[in-house]
């Protein structure tokens, strides 16, 4: 009920996460040893790309030979020229729906390292730079899948790395950032931002209510309405749900001392190949829900499933830990750092 989704806290996380990687790896090796660990970084989400995307096209493949698809035509280009896909899907060229996230993520990487050293030196003049290319890809002019075909990226790359870039940023100056959050003029606006954009995506819900709204007003409400290139309402929107996630009073020591959480925590280090798993999860429940008509209990069902398989391989690979984990969102890079 919002404008943001998963994807900007996905792409914003992981610009921040990649930061403190490359800053470190600059700190110990210098470029060369920055430029290993990007290489080896990429090769290996490459091929968690390729592999996952195979498998997921196999399972869409078997429910299709039974008659039962998603409404989702990207999905099945391939079939009609298997060869021909194979040879874009390495290429990178095409990865409809669900499997595009990964290539945005490998083609971005190497952007963090560039704004890492970039912000060392130009703060200011490498975000400028970065929100420059984000608005040249608002207009039509600078939509990258005209050039890469039918079922290419759902996400536009050359708007995509300002919120990758501002990632990177924050770990670099959360000190200055955390300061700039605590005013509570900025937190009462994220409020504000939020309140309204649940609103205005509520109400066109209403059928009653779309009949009587205008189609430009509609077409700017819809479902991942601006999702290609990251529009100016959905950074609004994700900035905001992010102050509101740092103000509000969390009681973490008792958050991160639960089991739940110590499953989520495992989840995220071993987050790429659980992630993989989940390519090959997604169209299975949402093809399996299609057949047996599931409604709101069986998509919860299936949810919960999938959140049960992603803690079960976590805890099988020994990545959840068994005793309490204290995190605190007042920590500080800076202060992490010493």
């Amino acid at each position: 009920m919002g404008f943001s989704d998963f994807s900007e806290v996905f792409i914003f996380l992981s610009g921040y996460v990649n930061a403190g990687v490359y800053r470190r790896a600059l700190e110990a090796g210098g470029a060369q040893r920055a430029l290993h660990k990007i290489g080896a970084r990429v090769l290996r989400l490459y091929v968690a790309h390729i592999a996952s995307m195979a498998a997921g096209m196999t399972v869409i493949a078997a429910f299709a030979s039974r008659g039962l698809r998603l409404n989702d035509p990207a999905l099945y280009l391939w079939m009609d020229a298997p060869g021909r896909y194979a040879v874009r899907s390495l290429a990178l060229l095409y990865a409809p729906n669900w499997f595009d996230l990964l290539p945005l993520y490998i083609v971005l990487a190497p952007v963090t390292l560039l704004a890492v050293i970039a912000m060392r030196r130009r703060p200011l003049f490498t975000l400028a730079i970065s929100c420059a290319i984000w608005c040249a890809a608002q207009t039509h002019a600078f939509d990258l899948r005209g050039l890469t075909g039918e079922g290419s990226w759902s996400f536009n790359p050359l708007a995509w790395q300002f919120l990758f870039v501002i990632g990177a940023s924050t770990e670099t100056y959360w000190g200055r950032i955390r300061r700039a959050i605590d005013s509570r003029g900025v937190r009462w606006c994220a409020a504000a931002v939020v309140l309204i954009s649940f609103a205005l995506r509520a109400v066109t819900r209403f059928r009653g209510v779309q009949r009587s709204l205008a189609p430009a007003f509609l077409s700017l409400m819809a479902h991942d309405a601006g999702k290609v290139s990251v529009s100016p309402l959905r950074l609004v929107h994700f900035f905001s749900l992010a102050i509101l996630v740092v103000a509000l009073p969390w009681n973490t020591r008792r958050i991160f001392e639960s089991a739940v959480a110590r499953a989520a925590i495992g989840t995220g280090r071993d987050s790429l190949p659980i992630f993989c798993v989940t390519l090959v999860l997604t169209p299975a429940g949402n093809l399996l829900l299609q057949h047996y008509r599931g409604g709101l209990a069986a998509q919860f069902a299936f949810s919960a499933l999938g959140l049960g398989i992603m803690s079960g391989i976590a805890f099988a690979r020994g990545k959840v830990p068994a005793a309490p984990v204290v995190h605190s969102l007042e920590l500080q890079p800076e202060q992490s750092r010493k």
